[in-house]
């Protein structure tokens, strides 16, 4: 992210459960089998309920995922449930179509996870698809930036599908202020796959953030907002803008990230940044700033239809940097990007520009590629 000082995860939560532990797509091994389906509806019931028919359906999705086994899908019939969703074992999670299942989480805090749908270590293969999602919790209820989906999976053998879903930031009183996110990784060393989902009305569509190898592709992000901070540290406050940010790859720990990897995404209707891939960060997950890492990906076939954005501060003194349609960044000594970046295509509004290679305080950059297209309009 562009705001480092409002990094403001609950870093410790999310140690804690690191330490613990479309249609019925699977990707990866992982130990994937073929299960049996529990099933949950808006008129069914929990416990005692084993969920195996469609008229013997659970009330809840997370109860239907305790009684599932790893390798069973959880069919979810059409309607709305207001539940966050808890993906602890190698499930297949399935709605009836994002235009008909909506899972909602208005006014829920999923203390200690995150996220209206969470997925941490599930030893295997998990998936969640066909859902709209929405309705995160804001900062007055998490102490941090609501997030739709976030990922967590710390184990590298497992595998991740978020696939053909509508995720929405939904109502959110302090949405200028709070940096919502529509998916949020943390540390998610398991293989992930992101695709075909719609992301729409938060501050940044998809923060990667020390992923295992992830594809996104053939995803829309449109509709993102800016949001602001006021820094009252110093005499006279300093108001702080960042335009909207549809994807952002970081790598901002010791290491190396490699497989981050974007296609075929169309990023619309918003003013601000397309993709960010950055290698090391001056305020991220690591103990100490600057906080360092290296990463290694491809960047190709997307398209970008973006207005001009700048991120400006009332200082003093008062500052502007345009924002960008692709922008590859490598911070420190050591850090290291290297990206195939080719066949972007599309357009930014002045003053953004449309693409940026930078690599400061020793860093380095490797870009290769080609049929790069994106225009700077008026």
């Amino acid at each position: 992210m562009h705001m480092s000082q409002l990094r403001i995860k609950r870093t410790f939560a999310m140690a804690a459960i690191a330490l613990m532990g479309s249609l019925g797509y699977v990707s990866g091994s992982a130990g994937a089998v073929v299960g049996n389906t529990v099933y949950v509806s808006t008129t069914g019931t929990d416990a005692p309920n084993t969920c195996s028919t469609p008229s013997t359906a659970c009330a809840t999705i997370n109860y239907a995922i305790s009684v599932a086994v790893p390798g069973d899908s959880v069919s979810v019939a059409a309607g709305s449930y207001h539940q966050t969703v808890d993906v602890n074992k190698a499930v297949r999670v399935v709605g009836s179509g994002a235009g008909r299942t909506t899972i909602d989480g208005s006014g829920l805090d999923p203390v200690p996870l995150y996220g209206v749908v969470y997925v941490g270590p599930t030893g295997g293969a998990s998936s969640v698809s066909g859902f709209t999602i929405t309705n995160a919790a804001d900062f007055a209820e998490t102490g941090g930036e609501p997030e739709v989906v976030a990922l967590a999976d710390s184990n590298p053998s497992d595998s991740v599908v978020i696939s053909s879903n509508i995720i929405s930031l939904g109502s959110d009183p302090t949405s200028g202020t709070d940096f919502p996110i529509g998916i949020d990784t943390f540390n998610n060393a398991a293989t992930t796959t992101i695709f075909h989902n719609n992301i729409s009305g938060t501050f940044q569509g998809a923060l990667l953030e020390d992923n295992g190898p992830v594809a996104f592709t053939h995803n829309r992000v449109v509709g993102l907002i800016s949001n602001t901070y006021t820094d009252t540290s110093g005499v006279t406050p300093n108001v702080e803008t960042y335009p909207g940010e549809g994807l952002f790859f970081l790598s901002d720990e010791s290491g190396s990230l490699t497989g981050q990897n974007a296609t075929n995404n169309n990023f619309a209707d918003y003013a601000g940044y397309g993709i960010i891939m950055e290698a090391g960060y001056n305020s991220g997950n690591c103990t100490a700033t600057p906080c360092n890492g290296s990463i290694a990906g491809t960047i190709s076939h997307n398209h970008l239809a973006l207005g001009g954005a700048s991120e400006t501060t009332t200082g003093p003194p008062a500052t502007s940097k345009p924002a960008v349609g692709i922008e590859l960044k490598a911070e420190f000594n050591g850090n290291n990007l290297t990206v195939d970046m080719s066949n972007n295509r599309g357009f930014v509004h002045s003053p953004s520009l449309a693409t940026l290679q930078q690599a400061t305080n020793g860093a380095t950059t490797t870009v290769t590629g080609s049929g790069n297209r994106i225009r700077v309009r008026p």
